[in-house]
């Protein structure tokens, strides 16, 4: 149960310092002075240092980039505590039959007293430690969860977290846990983004057609995310995370460490006009790039170019008129954000060795790269193994590819 008005955090705030100040009046000064001090350079060092354990984990099973991410630097948090108690032991060890076998009976009993109210003092200070690393966790888990997770169907740990961030908020600790410090910037932004697709489910259409997004999109490894009914219907309706993170096309995704690296670069690069564009449609980093988007052949135009650059005679123009009528039909040009082209069903002929088996049209899938020259873009594919190069221009509604021998044009789907 989470309680009004922060009311869980200063009960559990109540509850860690009673039980971190028993602790210190029974393990001692030494003990509990060794413990601040671990407790300290946990927090310090277990980041930087779990790079030396996340090439362990995969060899116990953690393999899931995520939780190397996560799971690292509490297990260095743990190795380094480990260390500091051992050091607390033996020194306290060294101490207590130093006061048994060396001192008197009063000497003994007045550094009993000392340690166990010192103790008692220094649990205290562990136990305001602990609630500010405590209070860090919450603050950032909630951060997550509060976004993803929002609805009243999600799974009681879901709720219990979301409870205690709300809980944090109110009480104003999350002003101490956010000074503690900060996660990597791509922690918040991929929560920000998640956050608003789960809770803005329309605008799915929007991320597809983001042109810095375009390439990675067409990835056959990122169709299960655009194709798997169970995963779209979940994140259309707000399904639970724990559904959307254990959903086939989650698990496929993160079992690639690859394709989170390129997909996680990709997605800070292009971050803030993103969102920008989810929000609004508009993009002000590509929007200005004529050439982006979905163009399919304008065959009429292209005919109307052809025939007067190389002066077919009617006859022979109606014989080449039927076959860019069949062969260019589908024909569809691709321009992406990052410079990519896709060409799909761009016709071939084919001639046999038979003079008596008329030519046939192969249709071929091709990939290029597109760049910007002055007002021009530079267009080029492989085509049969060989490299094409076009020069083209392009406004609001049409693009011009010249190659020197033929043109042809485009207009915008």
């Amino acid at each position: 149960m989470i309680f009004n008005d922060g009311m869980s955090i200063w009960i559990f705030t109540l509850v860690l310092l009673a039980a971190c100040g028993a602790m210190g009046f029974s393990l001692g000064a030494i003990r509990m002075a060794f413990t601040f001090v671990g407790l300290l350079a946990g927090a310090f060092l277990a980041a930087p240092l779990s790079g030396l354990v996340k090439f362990v984990l995969p060899w116990v099973g953690v393999k899931n980039p995520v939780l190397l991410w996560a799971i690292a630097p509490l297990v260095m948090y743990c190795i380094i505590a480990a260390i500091f108690q051992y050091a607390a032991f033996q020194v306290h060890r060294s101490v207590d039959i130093h006061f048994k076998h060396k001192t008197t009976e009063l000497e003994q009993s007045l550094w009993l007293r000392l340690n166990s109210r010192t103790g008692l003092c220094l649990g205290l200070l562990n136990g305001a430690a602990y609630l500010v690393l405590i209070s860090f966790l919450i603050f950032n888990l909630s951060y997550w969860t509060t976004q993803v997770g929002p609805s009243a169907n999600q799974p009681a740990m879901i709720r219990l977290v979301n409870g205690l961030g709300a809980d944090l908020q109110a009480t104003g600790l999350s002003r101490a846990a956010a000074g503690v410090g900060t996660l990597p910037d791509d922690y918040y932004h991929w929560a920000d983004l998640a956050g608003f697709m789960i809770q803005n489910p329309q605008t799915e259409p929007r991320l597809e057609h983001y042109p810095g997004l375009t390439s990675l999109v067409r990835r056959p490894e990122m169709q299960p995310f655009f194709t798997d009914s169970d995963f779209t219907n979940m994140v259309a309706t707000g399904g639970s995370v724990t559904g959307i993170w254990g959903s086939g096309p989650m698990q496929l995704f993160f079992a690639n460490p690859d394709l989170v690296n390129t997909v996680s670069g990709i997605f800070e690069t292009n971050y803030s006009d993103l969102t920008a564009y989810l929000q609004t449609g508009k993009s002000a980093r590509f929007d200005g790039e004529k050439i982006l988007g979905t163009w399919k052949v304008n065959i009429p135009v292209t005919l109307a170019w052809l025939r007067q650059a190389q002066r077919i005679n009617a006859k022979e123009m109606r014989s080449i008129r039927a076959w860019y009528d069949q062969a260019y039909t589908n024909t569809t040009l691709l321009a992406t954000g990052d410079g990519d082209v896709y060409v799909k069903d761009f016709p071939t002929l084919r001639k046999s060795g038979n003079p008596a088996v008329p030519p046939t049209t192969e249709l071929q899938q091709l990939q290029g790269k597109w760049t910007k020259n002055d007002s021009n873009y530079d267009v080029s594919w492989k085509q049969d193994d060989q490299d094409k190069f076009y020069t083209g221009k392009a406004d609001d509604v049409r693009l011009t590819l010249k190659d020197g021998r033929m043109q042809i044009v485009f207009d915008r789907q």
